[in-house]
């Protein structure tokens, strides 16, 4: 098993965190400081698939995070360099309504675990239902948007990554966050946000898809969503706009436009159950672009059962993808998985996972997998 040196030393850190107890808060005069962390040490491995070559990769191979492109390979065996992680996040609260909040995460694939700012913003609460807020923030383009890393938060090893990965997931820019009860046992959340970012040499663009460095930007993000639930069930709406900007620079010194500015409006619904014993997870998003008519659907259904500590869950993922007027090849893959988790304690989570996936590209793409994935997760 290639598991780094580095790995293990991240999760004994995270393992110390875990064990003092949760958030540490801090005090001098009116300020006070609190922080919280998370980590993963996650190894999987291929074992079987299509034989080919892709890009940079030997197939039979499985990706499963498109943000910073997480790749296993059979030919490598049981990898932990692809999705381990320790993060640690800070707020320093000011007074009783103005806050800074900071994100550094460390991820095995990124750099060689190179700590990397993943959110840093202000909040100033305009009362108890309001806030507002302004810097760099994760997109919430999904139900976990906001808790993507935390894998305490989930049944799975990994939300589907047939639904969860785009080039950009952050943006800078300002929010306005609302939080308040309805009747009875219900609750409302919303969310509206707008912004830009960049990807410079995004990973996602350049080592899957272009093989050239590769840049990604949206501009004039503007998107909302609302949430309610009663602590059972719980439905959420999103829908976010922008124009979708990408371009190429080639070994020859000159620059390939990609997409210069295409209006884009993602959609999503998300549905779920949380009883006693059964639990539902879903899913279901539209990405459509317009001028290149590029439209991507997916998503994801999950029913899962408790028991004590043991959670098993059987989920059913698929995208596919069409680009009518470029005369793109369609792309597309459908996944089954099988999860059982296991909670050690109340900030330990113990997991496995085996994914079954089919390409359904018109194309030579990764090709199909058999994935057998088992993570150690923890907050902290």
């Amino acid at each position: 098993m290639n598991t780094s040196k580095n790995a293990v030393l991240m999760l004994r850190i995270a393992a110390l965190g875990a064990a003092l107890g949760g958030a540490a808060p801090t005090q001098a005069d009116d300020m006070r400081f609190t922080w919280s962390g998370f980590a993963q040490l996650t190894v999987a491995k291929v074992l079987s698939g299509t034989d080919r070559k892709y890009m940079e990769w030997q197939c039979p191979c499985a990706i499963q995070n498109w943000e910073y492109v997480g790749v296993y390979e059979k030919s490598r065996g049981w990898q932990a360099d692809q999705e381990s992680l320790l993060g640690l996040q800070g707020t320093l609260h000011v007074n009783d309504a103005l806050s800074a909040t900071a994100q550094v995460v460390s991820r095995a694939n990124n750099k060689n675990y190179r700590p990397t700012l993943d959110w840093a913003y202000l909040s100033y609460a305009l009362n108890d239902s309001w806030t507002l807020q302004a810097g760099r923030k994760r997109i919430p383009l999904y139900y976990y948007s906001d808790f993507l890393y935390i894998g305490t938060a989930y049944p799975w090893v990994r939300p589907a990554p047939d639904v969860y990965g785009w080039p950009i997931y952050a943006y800078d820019g300002a929010n306005l966050a609302y939080s308040g009860a309805l009747k009875g046992s219900w609750t409302l959340e919303g969310n509206v946000w707008a912004g830009n970012f960049q990807n410079d040499n995004a990973p996602y663009n350049t080592r899957i898809y272009w093989g050239d460095p590769t840049t990604e930007k949206w501009r004039n993000i503007l998107g909302g969503y609302v949430t309610v639930s009663d602590g059972v069930y719980s439905a959420r709406v999103m829908l976010m706009r922008f124009d979708n900007y990408q371009w190429s620079d080639l070994a020859d010194g000159t620059r390939r436009d990609n997409l210069p500015g295409y209006r884009t409006t993602i959609a999503g619904l998300s549905f779920n159950y949380d009883g006693r014993e059964w639990i539902l997870r879903s899913e279901i998003n539209r990405f459509q672009q317009a001028t290149s008519d590029f439209v991507y659907n997916y998503f994801l259904v999950g029913l899962g059962y408790r028991w004590h500590d043991w959670t098993g869950m059987a989920t059913v993922s698929r995208y596919r993808t069409q680009e009518n007027n470029l005369g793109f090849a369609i792309e597309g893959r459908r996944t089954q998985s099988l999860a059982l988790r296991y909670d050690l304690n109340k900030n330990v989570a113990l997991k496995a996972q085996y994914d079954v996936s089919k390409d359904q590209s018109k194309y030579d793409f990764f090709g199909d997998h058999k994935l057998l994935s088992l993570s150690v997760q923890t907050s902290f």
